[in-house]
């Protein structure tokens, strides 16, 4: 049952950041736009943890605060800054 939830979680983080880059990227504002991909960085690595066996309290921080960080920085280099503010 985890597993499946682990994958409904990676699966919902995935969509939603895609409508978010893809569709609302120059019209959301660019505080809640790195604000909601953290969040959605954070569900798809809690995800992926809950996908795997055998996982300590060190994964849990790495992982969520690794993709907190990272997920924002790299939407924000790969598609331009939000907002239209380019």
């Amino acid at each position: 049952m985890r597993a499946q939830a682990g994958v409904v979680l990676i699966a919902v983080a995935v969509g939603l950041g895609l409508v978010l880059v893809f569709v609302l990227w120059r019209r959301v504002p660019l505080v809640p736009a790195l604000a909601a991909l953290a969040c959605l960085g954070m569900l798809a690595g809690a995800g992926a943890l809950l996908v795997q066996d055998d996982r300590g309290l060190a994964d849990w921080v790495v992982t969520l605060g690794g993709l907190a960080f990272l997920t924002p920085l790299h939407c924000r280099f790969a598609f331009g800054p939000p907002g239209g503010s380019a």
